[in-house]
């Protein structure tokens, strides 16, 4: 009997287990545009498994990437302060999380100062001021000083005003703070024994199961990983050195986002080749002592090498966005890349930037992006809108009008959606901004703090919503059941028939039903407005600084696709410019649905209606050019292919800001000249303030002067900065 309610138990935990697993699953694919994988196929089938996973950007929601994709039950090592929360604990009791008490959560402030009196003498010697050492300190207790710049343990207490720590506490921030003038003020934190914990974790792996690991320690916005923790190669050695037969293996497991706090961005999971615990290793753990500890620390390193192949380590900010518009303006043989093919590609490129930083032709492409993305941030635009400017007035402005129609409808479509759950983006922001402040305020190794914004998002979306659809349902039924008499339409007069409860429910799957159309038609909203920018640019500016800006690009992009071609087969020995989708392995899009094929499909149907009228538009303009130039064809001489001379590519472009004199006409614009411009790039009338007798606004060649490559400081305002 008592077997049989064993297995009940595990049934039941388990069916629990797959039913948040699954909500959580579908929460987290919502917030998210997609989430692609890399590498799936390399997890065991079977077997125990450790998932070591970084980075740690997303505090909560990395776990649910990690369970769309591991096709196995993980379950996660989670802080236990964590897990004594309400609402965070139930959810993490269910899906069978193990609990980790770490000492930095059981930290407690002390009365009084502490200070190094000679700190070339006694370096472990702590004093305090006003302090009851007696009282509040135990031997074996950990010292902390702030912001955790140091801390040590305590080896004995002399007295309510003296201790001995175990070590010197080296650290430059510590020893300003232990040497400062009134001391600094300091926590202790008790010893934690963590035999249970790790108890639990051989327990799961001598079942076959697996474990999900952080091993930075706690979640982070930094571009770089932060010094692993040993917690995992000791689980590792330790669970293999009780059960030599446990054939443990070690998958190393990459996070990359695309903006990992804003609703409807990117992600990329990828799966490292699986590692075996070493048995020499195994031995050496045995033996205990030193041994012991630079088997953990050999272990360490060689999962940190793993984890290095699947993610993407820079060491600042400015670096990243360097090495992703390399990557960006790298034109390899395929057309496109898939999303986990790009992240692959970014990280050759930052191993080869490492290696190849220094070279004269790194550091000349260096600063020609730094311009190129310079004048970017100037326009307003962003690289991938480049090549849109490259057509001509009239063309630019047929597609500005059809994207504008397309704008309005889908704007108008996802207006009601968008009004009714305007409270939920409003909430979720300001809170969430909240959130990361005192995140931000309690931590040394956040940036922003916007590790933890995507969390708090769904967590408080989560409750909000279905609370607003509740009052907008008991609305609808308070309006129907008391419906003044303007509004006593056909349509309410046979709602009004229904039970209060099947209006109830209507209401809810109404409101819902408007929120799916907001998503989808709101979407390609957003992306028409981002698209309509350089084609404003194009009808107002013209073709002197975007074909300029167009052409710089080419050049910059032909220059980093001939030094990767020429550079890479050096560290990369199976480097080829015609097998780059087959080396960068194939990226699958696990997590789809409804909302990305409607999305898509809708998509298709306005760039099909968009290549029907720019064929119809060029046709057009090809048959008035033909005309004038087949009168001059026979004076055009043809050159032939050993006619056109080589250029080498030395000439580079420099920063072309709009002169003064550019700006001055763009100001002058007034909306009406506008709206006259683009009609008349439509129809081909021509614009009539063309034909206005002063001629300030004539033919484009001479609205513009040429470009001196020195911007002013009105120009450094901004494009479009109207006074």
């Amino acid at each position: 009997m008592a077997g049989a309610t064993d297995a009940d138990d595990t049934i039941e935990t388990f069916v629990v287990y797959d039913l948040f697993r699954a909500f959580w699953t579908r929460v987290v694919g919502l917030f998210f545009r997609e989430i692609a994988e890399r590498n799936a196929h390399l997890i065991p089938r079977s077997g125990p498994i450790m998932f070591v996973v970084a980075p740690h950007h997303n505090q909560f929601v990395d776990p649910v990437i990690l369970l769309m994709h591991a096709m196995r039950r993980v379950y996660f090592l989670t802080a236990a302060a964590s897990m004594r929360r309400k609402f965070i604990g139930f959810y993490g009791r269910c899906l069978r999380g193990i609990p980790v008490e770490r000492q930095q959560d059981l930290a407690r402030h002390c009365s009084g100062t502490i200070f190094l009196e000679d700190r070339f003498a006694e370096p472990t010697v702590i004093s305090g001021r006003d302090t009851r050492f007696t009282q509040e300190v135990q031997v074996g207790m950990k010292l902390m000083l702030p912001n955790s710049v140091g801390q040590a343990r305590i080896e004995a207490i002399e007295s309510d005003t003296r201790l001995r720590i175990s070590s010197e506490m080296r650290e430059l921030a510590a020893l300003e703070l232990l040497t400062q003038a009134g001391g600094t003020a300091y926590k202790v934190a008790p010893h934690v024994n963590q035999d249970d914990m790790y108890r639990a974790v051989y327990n799961r792996l001598n079942k076959g199961e697996c474990i999900g690991i952080f091993p930075e320690g706690g979640s982070h916005d930094r571009t770089e990983m932060l010094p692993l923790k040993a917690g995992a190669t000791i689980m590792a050695l330790g669970a293999t050195a009780a059960n030599p037969e446990l054939g443990l293996k070690i998958v190393p497991t990459g996070l990359n986002y695309f903006h990992p706090s804003k609703f409807r961005s990117r992600a990329v999971i990828d799966f490292g080749q699986p590692i075996d615990v070493p048995a020499e290793l195994v031995e050496k753990y045995r033996q205990g002592g030193d041994a012991k500890r630079q088997a953990c620390d050999d272990f360490l390193s060689i999962v940190a090498d793993g984890l290095k192949q699947v993610t993407l380590n820079t060491p600042d900010l400015e670096t990243l966005k360097l090495i992703q518009a390399g990557r960006r303006l790298y034109q390899p043989t395929q057309h496109s890349l898939t999303m986990a093919q790009q992240v692959e590609l970014t990280r050759r490129f930052i191993k080869g930037y490492t290696v190849y930083r220094d070279l004269p032709a790194v550091a000349e492409l260096r600063d020609r992006m730094a311009d190129y993305n310079m004048q970017l941030r100037y326009y307003g635009i962003r690289d991938h809108q480049v090549e849109t400017m490259r057509v001509g007035r009239a063309e630019a402005g047929a597609l500005f009008v059809w994207r504008v129609v397309w704008l309005l409808i889908m704007g108008l479509i996802a207006l009601p959606g968008t009004v009714i759950n305007a409270p939920v983006f409003v909430v979720t922001s300001v809170f969430s901004k909240r959130k990361a402040r005192a995140a931000l305020a309690a931590s040394t190794v956040k940036v922003r703090a916007l590790d933890v914004i995507a969390t708090w998002k769904i967590l408080i979306a989560l409750v909000l919503v279905p609370f607003l659809y509740s009052v907008y349902s008991v609305l609808a039924v308070v309006f129907v059941r008391r419906a003044p008499a303007w509004a006593q339409t056909d349509v309410i007069k046979q709602v009004s028939t229904m039970s209060t409860v099947a209006i109830y429910l209507w209401a809810w799957a109404l409101a819902s039903f408007m929120s799916y159309t907001a998503l989808v038609f709101g979407e390609q909203a957003v992306d028409i407005v981002k698209s309509i920018r350089p084609l404003f640019l194009t009808l107002v500016v013209g073709s002197e600084h975007t074909e300029l800006l167009a052409r710089q690009r080419q050049e910059l992009s032909d220059d980093i696709t001939e030094l990767v071609n020429e550079l890479g087969p050096q560290i990369y020995p199976e480097f080829s410019t015609t097998r780059i989708s087959e080396q960068l392995g194939d990226g699958l899009t696990t997590h789809s649905n409804i909302i990305n094929e409607s999305a898509d499909a809708f998509h298709r149907k306005m760039r099909m209606g968009e290549q029907a009228l720019r064929q119809r538009i060029n046709s057009t303009i090809g048959s008035r050019q033909s005309s004038p130039q087949s009168e001059h064809a026979e004076e055009t001489p043809v050159a032939g292919p050993s006619d056109k001379p080589k250029q080498r590519r030395g000439s580079k472009y420099a920063f072309n800001p709009p002169t003064p004199r550019t700006m001055e006409t763009l100001n002058s614009i007034s909306p009406m000249e506008f709206l006259s411009t683009v009609t008349g790039a439509v129809l081909g009338t021509g614009s009539p303030s063309a034909e206005t007798s002063d001629g300030k606004h004539g033919e484009a060649g001479s609205q513009f002067e040429q470009t001196t490559g020195r911007s002013t400081p009105e120009q450094k305002k901004g494009l479009f900065y109207f006074t």
